[in-house]
Formats: structure tokens, sequence, C-alpha cells
């Protein structure tokens, strides 16, 4: 008998899951790569949110996020498939990053070894695709063993998925293209703090919060929080550059309006946190039917 496992799941850095809970469901990753002045870095590895503010801080120009190439997707289907029969890659949006292209066309590269990969477009990034690889583990270590099964329940969950980030100024959204100078400018003046949100597949701007940082960062949880109806097995705080205190202030005020079986703070890639810049943190969690 194969000692082979049936189903295995794989997934982008940017799924923003800590190491702990990727090695405890067996998840193997894939590295984004941010090309800078200085040259071009493996996210996770070899660069962090940190580094890139500290670089842009210190006069850095260039600072490009992007997919890995399909061979790199190769290399890592083709090892985990000695060790399972399938595999369920759990890829950033296909609207926002080209790792569904890239990893398609990796199990193409693969011939009929490919047949095994089965590639799924999240939807989302971050942590909103930590909730749906999760998903997908504890389908498989419940058992499930039907690759078509996880990807209907996946489907259906990608659209219950809320991924929203407040950042605390436009500046890194200017500087990656996401707003316009105007934008920039006038969110500088009134102190006025972005609301991005994951809808469709698309990033885009959800709505502002203006005024005191902290007082803005209540405001966006409150809302977030009540405006709809949600799971509450689990939920990430997921953040880029965030203090201690701002953190403690984020809980505080969670535990204060919903009760969770788990509330998991996490730091946002060096992927992520480039294009949103300091001071970001997001609430990502499953809506209830």
């Amino acid at each position: 008998m194969s000692d082979k496992r049936k189903i295995c799941i794989t997934t982008d850095c940017v799924c923003d899951l800590p190491d702990e809970m990727l090695r405890d469901n067996d998840i193997d990753i894939v590295y984004f790569y941010i090309d800078t002045d200085t040259g071009c870095f493996r996210d996770r590895s070899e660069i962090t949110a940190q580094n890139i503010f500290e670089y842009l801080k210190n006069g850095g120009k260039k600072s490009v996020t992007g997919a890995p190439p399909s061979e790199e997707f190769v290399e890592v289907f083709s090892k985990k498939l000695k060790n399972c029969e399938e595999i369920i890659h759990i890829a950033t949006g296909n609207m926002i990053s080209a790792s569904v292209a890239n990893s398609k066309a990796a199990v193409e590269q693969m011939g009929s070894l490919g047949e095994r990969v089965h590639v799924f477009d999240s939807g989302h990034l971050s942590t909103g695709i930590g909730h749906i690889v999760l998903k997908a583990a504890e389908m498989v270590k419940n058992g499930v063993n039907d690759t078509e099964k996880i990807i209907a329940e996946l489907e259906k969950m990608r659209n219950m998925v809320s991924s929203s980030f407040m950042a605390d100024s436009a500046d890194y959204l200017y500087r990656n293209g996401k707003v316009s100078k105007a934008v920039q400018v006038i969110c500088g003046m009134f102190n006025i703090h972005p609301v991005l949100a994951m809808k469709n597949g698309y990033l885009g701007l959800k709505s502002v919060q203006i005024g005191n940082y902290e007082k803005s960062a209540l405001r966006y949880i409150r809302k977030e929080l009540k405006e709809n109806k949600i799971k509450t097995d689990r939920l990430f705080i997921t953040h880029a550059g965030c203090t201690a205190n701002d953190i403690k202030l984020i809980k505080k005020e969670v535990s204060r309006i919903m009760k969770f079986d788990s509330v998991i703070v996490t730091k946002a890639s060096a992927t992520v946190s480039g294009n949103s810049g300091p001071r970001t943190f997001g609430l990502l969690y499953v809506k209830d039917e």
C-alpha cells in the first residue's frame, strides 16, 4: 500500500499564515519576490515588511512585487507530489497577481504530472487567502479525499471571506499606483486613512476614516464587525508595522464588540506591506450565511 497522502495543499507566501500554522497543516508555500534598487529578494525568507519600510524611508525608490516564475511552481509541485497523489494550490487572486497564471503555466509544463495539480483562484490576498487555505486543510484532515468536493466548498467560501485593511496614509498606495497624486495630497492634508477591500477579485477603495489614527481604527473595527453576520470561529488581525499599543487597542476593541473562538494576530508579508505602508491593519474573517 502507498504511504502517500491523497491530497496536499500548497499556497502563496502572501497568505500571511504563521509558520507554525503552515507546518501543523503540512502546507508548503511558494515565495513571491520584491525587486529593489539593491537587488531582488525572496519574501518572508530574505526580506520583511520592516526591511521595506526602512529601505524606502532611507531613500529607496524601486519596490516592485511579483509572483514567482512558473519554474518555481514546477519545483514546489514536483517535490510535493512525491508525498501525495494530488495537490490543490490556492493562489493569490488573479486580478491582483500573476500567481494563478504562473502556476497554471507550471501545470502545463509538467505534462501528465500536472494533471495531479489543481490551481484554485482564491480571489483574495493575505489572511483572506489564509481562511480558504485552512478550510481546505481541515477538510483533508477530516478525511475528504475528493479534490472536486474540496474545490466546490472553496468556491462557495470565496464570496464569504472578507478581506479589508485600513492604511495610515495614502503614500504607499500612491507609490504603487493604487491612488492618484491628488488623492494622496488630499489624504495627507485632511488626515484621511483609506480603507481598502477585496471585491469580485479586485482590491479597491471601500471607504475612508478621517482624523486621529486611533479613533479612526476604532471606527473601522466597529463598522467591519457590525455590518456583517460573521462566523465567530476565527478572526485574523493582520498588520504591517503596527506598534504594540496599536495591536493592544485593536484586540481590546474587537473583544468588546464580538467574541471569537480564536483571534490570531499575524504580520503581513513584505509583498502586502510594501503596497500599503506602515501602521496598516486588517480584520479578515468569514461571513455567516
